[in-house]
């Protein structure tokens, strides 16, 4: 299991947005299985998770999507963030799209993170039904607010499932949970918006067989 320094806690903990320790976990060990190439996010705001998954990701460009990015020095700020936590050869790009127009512009992802919107009306599935397709064998598409009271978010990832085109990662979450609490990480880390929750871990990846 991937786990990272204590100055990525301490970046990351200051970072606003609504990610556990937990959840970052899983992330960066799931992001650890894609293949290099291009990945994605959908949904970035401050860069919490794509500090995460940077920490797990191979060699590749980093394209991350939010509106708040509509503001350079966020965008600025993001970019820099992500590139700083990777170790091998990532660009970071941080631009103000949508992700259903911005999904269609490649055939060939290899980690896609979807957390964008509202995870309703619809979205999660308009966006799973753009990657079915797009991409690489092994790629991976994970979910954030995943098995959480946003039901659309499983039912998109159900969908895929559904196709054949897609298997499920396993996440061992004890083994996760047992690291976080043995270091007390989620301490300090309360930007979640299920503050009644010790270790909340909103989080499912499948891969593209």
């Amino acid at each position: 299991m991937i786990t990272p320094t204590p100055e990525f806690w301490e970046v990351f903990k200051e970072t606003n947005g609504a990610l556990s320790c937990t959840e970052a976990v899983a992330i960066m060990n799931i992001a650890a299985q894609a293949p290099e190439g291009l990945f994605l996010e959908a949904g970035s705001f401050h860069g919490k998770s794509a500090m995460a998954a940077a920490y797990g990701l191979r060699d590749g460009s980093f394209y991350m999507l939010d509106p708040i990015f509509e503001d350079r020095t966020i965008a600025d700020k993001v970019q820099d963030l992500v590139f700083d936590i990777h170790f091998c050869n990532i660009d970071t790009i941080a631009l103000e799209e949508y992700s259903i127009d911005f999904i269609p512009k490649f055939k060939d992802y290899s980690y896609v993170f979807v957390d964008s919107g509202s995870h309703q009306d619809g979205l999660p599935m308009q966006e799973v039904k753009l990657l079915e397709d797009r991409m690489v064998q092994g790629g991976i598409i994970a979910f954030h607010d995943f098995r959480s009271q946003f039901v659309e978010v499983e039912g998109a990832y159900n969908y895929l499932l559904s196709t054949g085109k897609y298997e499920e990662i396993i996440i061992d979450w004890n083994e996760i949970i047992e690291y976080v609490n043995a270091n007390n990480l989620e301490e300090g880390n309360s930007s979640w918006h299920h503050n009644e929750l010790k270790n909340p871990c909103f989080v499912g990846a499948l891969k593209r067989k």
